[in-house]
């Protein structure tokens, strides 16, 4: 079914097709809320969330999507050609690269972003001799307050995922063990920061 004749439904239609769908658990309040706008003819609910897209399907991730980007600021609803909701862009966007291997293209690394509202996120990536993972910066991270608890949080988070995942032997994988340690170090304040004292 074309999605602008989705809009244009009857009611009992529209109840029909959400009805249909098989949403996970993060997906059921706003569900309930679009069901039951629609059951009381709720028409600022159903606006609302009629705006998001043009299926059932589609406006209700878009709509909880949104709720995502709010929770940084974000408060501009563009979408993409196909009816998505467009990712808004992180401010101060920063990569923070872990090279295993001089000359070889990097493929260690932390991403840090921040909201308009000043919140923080993290997105990473990283290999071993064996396997790998990563996701990257979007509004679906986890918050943040200030820049130092993000990046703090996104290097204990590669470091345990390396103890966990990687060979003890693996020296690609030591390697970039030992950069994120003594980044760690340096941002919480447990390496001695070196001094240089001037004597007259």
């Amino acid at each position: 079914m074309e999605s602008t004749e989705y809009k244009s439904l009857p009611a009992y239609e529209k109840l029909q097709q959400i009805q249909e769908l098989n949403f996970c658990r993060t997906e059921r309040h706003n569900a309930a809320v679009y069901l039951n706008a629609l059951r009381r003819n709720d028409r600022a609910i159903i606006e609302e969330y009629e705006s998001f897209g043009d299926s059932p399907r589609q406006l209700l991730m878009n709509k909880r999507e949104y709720e995502k980007h709010l929770l940084f600021g974000f408060t501009k609803k563009e979408f993409n050609e196909y009816g998505w909701l467009e990712r808004p862009d992180f401010l101060e966007r920063e990569e923070i690269p872990f090279p295993h291997r001089d000359g070889w293209a990097v493929s260690n690394y932390i991403t840090l972003g921040r909201g308009l509202n000043g919140k923080w996120t993290y997105g990473m990536r990283y290999s071993y001799s064996t396997g790998g993972y990563g996701y990257g910066l979007n509004v679906w991270g986890k918050i943040f307050d200030s820049r130092k608890d993000c990046l703090t949080a996104a290097l204990s988070e590669m470091m345990t995922g390396l103890n966990n995942d990687s060979s003890k032997t693996d020296k690609y994988a030591i390697s970039v063990l030992k950069q994120a340690k003594s980044l760690f170090d340096e941002v919480t304040g447990r390496k001695a920061v070196q001094l240089t004292l001037s004597f007259f």
